[in-house]
């Protein structure tokens, strides 16, 4: 079968990367004009004008490094090349490895070097053809008006047909009359200000008890994401209801909060780290499932066209990599083009909205924390939502069980039912928050304080 992938960001690629090494073709059109040459730190100096999430923070969680050293081990080879930096997280554990620990990696790199080491790794394969600075403008659908995709518009050139068209034009973009599932969008509820820094000479990535340094003061929170060539990036997230923190868009200002605020106030001073951007804001995000079928054959979304979700979580490249990986054992199964769309959405579509459904709580139950909303985060008949995924991480560094379920259910590796069901983890997390002397303390001054320290760039 021949497949027309419109879009080639990280999830068109993969796609089209994996239907043929399932034995397909794959035709992938892409509005901006990128190349496959160039060595990788020249990918920061692609314009990528569809994506314009380009240079945020993006990471890939233990499932999608998982499925890279799975099935494009040569992806993975070259992004560590490039200088990926894994972080294997069960060098946390107190006790002896087990089976399945060495999943527990993630992949640490930027987006524009992801997207370099996929488009390398499709223009070496002869069954997928890269067609940049093409822009779709519409789907073709059969003749007499049938309800069937059979290729794609596009704005200078003959239409490109195929048996399958792939939606892999991400949350931002659908030409007009694009065929999507009907998806009712969810608000994050928050604004986030990113800044990229690297580390200084003899400088190291600030070690924590699991993961990357993260926390919430209460009406604000802040989260970092590791790099890859010993960079990283800093990230304040605000209610988006809350316009007096929109003064963080200006440097000052954020660099005046990062310094109230333990531990960015050492992971931004200038001998652990120098700035390589300006502050990016970044809103309007949205959880959006559209799994369900958009009434016409031969089409079906990958990544963010399928569900998207707040990038706090970072499922956006792993679940680009699982619906691709879903995508080609279709094609490899399936006897037709009908087929290949119906044993897709079979296959990903429950775990895409399971995870959207607990992105919409999560990203709820924060909102109602930054309002001032008192909410038992130690127990799991106080806020579930906040429990099963800030108080499980609180608890990790005690108990290596919980390291494992937390981290394999934050990072894909299982299904949300295999955390939530487990009444002994629930147990333990439960034990272990009790026995401390209370919630810990504030890692920054409250909102009044903080916003008398940026009063000078209010206005």
């Amino acid at each position: 079968m021949r497949f027309v992938v419109a879009g080639g960001g990280v999830a068109g690629l993969a796609s089209a990367l994996a239907v043929t090494r399932a034995g397909h073709d794959a035709v992938v059109l892409e509005r901006d004009p990128v190349d496959a040459g160039g060595p990788a730190h020249e990918a920061f100096d692609v314009e990528r004008r569809g994506i314009p999430h380009f240079f945020q923070p993006h990471a890939f969680l233990p499932r999608g490094r998982r499925l890279l050293s799975e099935w494009a081990p040569d992806v993975l080879d070259a992004l560590l090349e490039a200088g990926a930096e894994p972080q294997d997280l069960a060098a946390k554990l107190h006790g002896p490895r087990e089976a399945g620990d060495e999943d527990l990696v993630y992949l640490w790199v930027r987006r524009p070097v992801i997207e370099w080491a996929l488009r390398r790794a499709a223009a070496a394969e002869p069954a997928v053809e890269l067609r940049p600075g093409v822009r779709v403008t519409g789907l073709l659908t059969g003749a007499n008006g049938a309800r069937r995709a059979t290729g794609v518009a596009v704005g200078d050139g003959d239409p490109v047909r195929g048996d399958v068209v792939v939606d892999a034009l991400g949350r931002y973009r659908s030409p007009p009359g694009w065929a999507r599932a009907v998806g009712d969008p969810t608000d994050s509820g928050a604004v986030y200000f990113c800044r990229y820094f690297e580390l200084a000479p003899g400088a190291e990535h600030l070690d924590v008890p699991v993961l990357n340094p993260r926390g919430d003061l209460g009406y604000m929170g802040f989260n970092t994401f590791r790099g890859d060539n010993r960079t990283f990036a800093v990230i304040l997230l605000t209610p988006a209801a809350d316009p007096d923190l929109r003064v963080l868009r200006h440097e000052a200002a954020w660099e005046e909060a990062c310094a109230a605020i333990t531990p960015l106030d050492r992971m931004t001073a200038p001998d652990h780290a120098r700035p390589i951007t300006g502050v990016m804001p970044m809103g309007g995000l949205m959880n959006v499932d559209r799994t369900r079928d958009p009434g016409l054959a031969g089409l079906l979304a990958v990544g963010d066209a399928f569900c998207h979700t707040d990038p706090a979580f970072a499922y956006g490249l792993s679940f680009a990599l699982v619906h691709a990986r879903a995508l080609a054992d279709a094609a490899a199964e399936a006897p037709d083009a009908d087929a290949v769309v119906e044993r897709y959405r079979a296959n990903a579509g429950p775990e895409a909205r399971e995870r959207h459904a607990l992105a919409c709580a999560t990203d709820a139950a924060r909102s109602r924390r930054w309002k001032g909303e008192p909410l038992d985060l130690a127990r799991r008949d106080g806020c579930y939502p906040l429990f099963s995924f800030v108080g499980a991480l609180a608890a990790a560094p005690d108990d290596d069980e919980v390291l494992r379920r937390t981290i394999r259910r934050i990072g894909l590796l299982d299904r949300t039912a295999a955390f939530d069901e487990d009444a002994a983890v629930h147990d333990r997390i439960e034990a272990i928050l009790a026995g401390r002397s209370g919630p810990p303390p504030s890692p920054g001054p409250p909102r009044h304080e903080l916003l008398a320290r940026l009063a000078a760039w209010t206005g």
